[in-house]
């Protein structure tokens, strides 16, 4: 079970496992609504809470990552992890469901952020944007299995049940977590060594970040209501709902895995281009609910590009810290999870407030607005990357 390849199963499964807790209530919120009573857009609320807590919590909990063994931290926080799920699974009120989902969301970026850890310790040099780009698949896999699973089961039993799903899962998880990552892995550095946040000043960090915030706020207006697009606008109903569910996951892990590719091929300088393919897509697509069959065709093409920038922004990240700040490689993997998240809480609340005012066709004016300020963002980090001689 210490072998390279079961270790890489086991942080994929990690990401997995976290992509699982995070994306079921995505795929229910229509089913949550209808329990609790309660609007859709203000069930969608649950997606931006989660969102705002992973971001604020992970580099409060990353800073402190590297006092202590990182598997004893993973075992720790899988604790904490799967507590708050089993909250979620028993909750009877909607306030109970939203503080489970704090506890959930409160860990879940630093257990991601251990798993970066971990795969840039087990993985060679030419091995780490294969490790990085399946890391980030196994949220995509979770897409594909875990949240049409969660719809389905909701359908035939109930969410309740779904969440339990999901625990289940983690438990597993921490098991073979448990029997196969390394125990004496540990940050090498000293308190000589340096501010873990001086990082946070260097110019290429400060506009870096904002790339995957704004890029995650357009996409997630749209995204954190796929399902309800799809039942709601395109007319399908629950069983064809996880089918389609399946079908955008997959299509999602083919676009984790180009992101690693595009990594490897000056990623950051052909992402502009699909930056203008989204808004043009999000232009039109909520004129075409009419027409079921190509609306999903857009929606498939806009979800295939939205993970394309995932693997470049975190080599990038990854790079500044290794060449001039060492003593930040941990915080520095926790940056593009930590901001994709923070965009995700600015993405659904703003789709939150489209729903309220003008309905789920208008959502994709909304993205294009972000979008529009991450291609300018991308575009000025660009040439500051060319000016300091770095290679993206």
């Amino acid at each position: 079970m210490k072998t390279f390849r079961f270790r890489f199963f086991v942080l994929v499964l990690i990401s997995f496992t976290l992509g699982c807790g995070e994306f079921l209530v995505p795929g229910i919120l229509t089913n949550l609504a209808n329990s609790f009573k309660m609007p859709l857009a203000s069930i969608g609320l649950l997606v931006t809470v989660f969102a705002l807590v992973y971001a604020i919590s992970t580099p409060i909990i990353t800073i402190f990552i590297g006092k202590y063994r990182y598997y004893k931290t993973f075992v720790l926080m899988m604790l904490v992890y799967i507590g708050g799920l089993i909250l979620s699974a028993i909750a009877t009120n909607y306030i109970l469901l939203v503080i489970s989902r704090v506890v959930t969301a409160s860990v879940s970026g630093a257990l991601l952020s251990v798993a970066l850890t971990f795969g840039n310790a087990i993985a060679s040099e030419k091995q780490r944007g294969m490790m990085i780009s399946w890391v980030f698949s196994g949220f995509s896999i979770a897409s594909v299995v875990g949240m049409p699973i969660g719809t389905y089961v909701t359908h035939v039993a109930n969410w309740h049940v779904a969440f339990g799903v999901v625990v289940t899962m983690s438990v597993v998880t921490l098991v073979l977590g448990m029997l196969s990552l390394p125990k004496d892995l540990q940050a090498g550095y000293t308190k000589e060594d340096g501010n873990q946040f001086a990082l946070l000043k260097d110019p290429l960090i400060i506009v870096g970040v904002l790339v995957p915030l704004f890029g995650s706020s357009g996409i997630n207006v749209f995204h954190t209501y796929v399902a309800p697009i799809i039942t709601d606008e395109l007319h399908f109903g629950a069983e064809m709902l996880s089918v389609l569910l399946s079908v955008i996951g997959i299509i999602s892990i083919f676009s984790s895995q180009l992101s690693g590719v595009l990594a490897n091929n000056h990623g950051l300088k052909k992402m502009p281009y699909v930056f203008v393919l989204q808004m043009a897509l999000f232009a039109i697509v909520g004129s075409l609910y009419s027409n079921s069959l190509v609306s999903l065709l857009v929606i498939f093409i806009l979800e295939l590009t939205f993970s394309l920038l995932g693997s470049s922004i975190e080599i990038h990240f990854m790079d500044v810290a290794e060449k001039f700040y060492p003593q930040s490689m941990v915080f520095a993997s926790s940056l593009n999870p930590v901001f994709f998240n923070l965009g995700i809480s600015v993405g659904s609340a703003s789709g939150s407030m489209i729903i309220s005012s003008s309905g789920l066709k208008n959502l994709g004016f909304g993205s294009i607005g972000f979008i529009v300020i991450e291609l300018c963002l991308l575009t000025i980090l660009n040439k500051m990357i060319s000016r300091r001689g770095l290679s993206e």
